[in-house]
């Protein structure tokens, strides 16, 4: 069971670090990426986990109500990071990841302001988010795995 869920968390950070290079790159993640991370989530499967998809409505329903604010690829990439970690797990990793891209706009706004540059407006700052999003998902991960490893 331990191999399982390791080579699980061994494939989804691969599939999410070439998200967010490709997102870097070419400013698209791949619908052929978030499909293989979603088929991941059936290594270590358990049917709870089914319902992580849905972390990504919120997502969806924003994009929806303000179109061309959150790009398709980046609610494709959480519905099936929510695969992989479940509701909770893929949650708290949306969290963590949109907690960080506002760290780094606003330290990218400071570092603007003290360099005497003019700021970006905030509608004009557009963030390719896998790479943050991949950052929260794969801090769940680790601390899911290690707390498997401890108990």
């Amino acid at each position: 069971m331990q191999a399982d869920s390791t080579l699980q968390a061994v494939l989804f950070f691969c599939l999410l670090l070439a998200a967010s290079v490709w997102d870097l790159r070419k400013r698209i993640i791949p619908d052929s990426i978030c499909l293989l991370i979603a088929l991941t989530g059936l290594i270590d499967f358990s049917p709870v986990r089914f319902w992580g998809i849905f972390a990504a409505l919120p997502m969806f329903l924003v994009a929806l109500y303000k179109p061309e604010s959150i790009g398709g690829g980046d609610i494709k990439l959480t519905a099936a990071a929510g695969m992989v970690l479940g509701f909770v797990g893929c949650t708290a990793g949306l969290l963590l990841g949109l907690t960080a891209s506002l760290f780094f706009y606003l330290i990218n706004q400071l570092i603007r302001r003290l360099c005497r540059l003019e700021p970006q407006k905030a509608s004009q700052a557009s963030l390719p988010m896998a790479p943050f999003l991949s950052l929260g998902f794969l801090s769940v991960t680790i601390l899911k795995n290690l707390g498997g490893m401890i108990s």
